[in-house]
């Protein structure tokens, strides 16, 4: 369900909807599950009307037969195929990854995977010209995304590659699962969350249950919004090496035992040398037997000549 707004019914003004907001109502489904009674007493209405709202809120989102047939045709047409621009990778995964999927990358600090992040987000937005949200728990970092559309495709219209992509600052995990259910998500074919890991490890030392509560409904909002909008969601991960949590060969991804089910596709990404990178299709992290694996390079430009074009797109930066 969506985000509680004005347009499900003339009763819930802006005054109301940021009581319920303060609340912790945030959603519809927050609202139809809340108690009649307290909802009533919180926003000044009438139990009936409070009825009312809820009745508008379960017609709208009652689910409607359709032909499986149609259904798959309808798929067909939404989806599309998110290439990275490194033959290697692109080969080693079928062509690319198909929307509607959910996709971690995880390694050591300095395996490349903030660098496969920002490679996907530019050539996504430079050669498919489809936009980009990249939800970054530290600095964006736009002069390594137009060094990547340089290597990518030298002649092309950097500026309006740039322009698809939208940064976005992310504090902790509350804030994260506010913006998954935005209005605006719907636009993007590639959302990148950089990274998950970041975000939980404040809230690691909690109650057990709490915790996995939050990752629950960080999981089931991620394949909501993969699924629901036809987008390619990726989100960045540590490795974890607790006793029972993989070996040297084998890291196991941080969050648990929990979240190694979530994600329709695992990768492990690993540094070899100076500027040669290995990516492994983790099948079953728990697994002896690796799934498919590539070993390629990222181009750089000079870092002098990238920020002298970055400074004549933006000047006034």
């Amino acid at each position: 369900m969506n985000l509680l707004s004005e347009s499900i019914s003339p009763l819930l003004t802006s005054d109301k909807l940021e009581l319920l907001k303060a609340h912790k109502i945030l959603t519809s489904l927050d609202f139809v599950q809340y108690n009649n009674d307290k909802i009533a007493n919180l926003i000044g209405q009438n139990v009936s009307e409070i009825i009312k709202i809820k009745d508008q809120i379960l017609a709208a989102n009652n689910s409607k037969s359709l032909r499986a047939d149609k259904l798959y045709e309808i798929i067909l047409k939404r989806t599309t195929i998110i290439k990275s621009g490194i033959d290697m990778v692109d080969k080693m995964l079928d062509g690319g990854i198909p929307s509607g999927r959910l996709v971690e990358v995880f390694g050591e600090p300095g395996s490349g995977k903030t660098q496969l992040a920002l490679q996907l987000t530019a050539n996504t937005a430079l050669k498919q010209q489809q936009t980009v949200c990249y939800l970054t728990t530290s600095d964006a970092n736009a002069e390594r995304i137009l060094e990547i559309m340089h290597c990518l495709q030298e002649d092309a219209d950097h500026l309006n590659g740039l322009e698809r992509i939208h940064f976005c600052y992310v504090n902790d995990v509350y804030q994260l699962m506010e913006m998954l259910w935005a209005p605006g998500m719907r636009e993007y074919k590639l959302v990148v969350i950089d990274s998950l890991a970041t975000l939980f490890l404040p809230i690691r030392g909690d109650s057990f249950n709490d915790a996995i509560s939050l990752l629950n409904k960080v999981a089931s909002d991620l394949k909501r919004l993969a699924v629901v909008h036809q987008c390619v969601v990726l989100t960045v991960n540590h490795v974890s090496r607790g006793p029972a949590e993989g070996t040297a060969s084998t890291p196991t991804p941080f969050l648990g035992r929990y979240w190694c089910s979530v994600p329709n596709l695992t990768l492990h990404s690993k540094h070899l040398s100076k500027d040669e990178f290995q990516l492994t299709v983790v099948k079953n992290i728990y697994s002896p037997d690796p799934g498919p694996k590539c070993s390629f390079r990222y181009f750089f430009r000079s870092r002098v000549d990238v920020k002298n074009e970055f400074k004549s797109i933006y000047p006034h930066i």
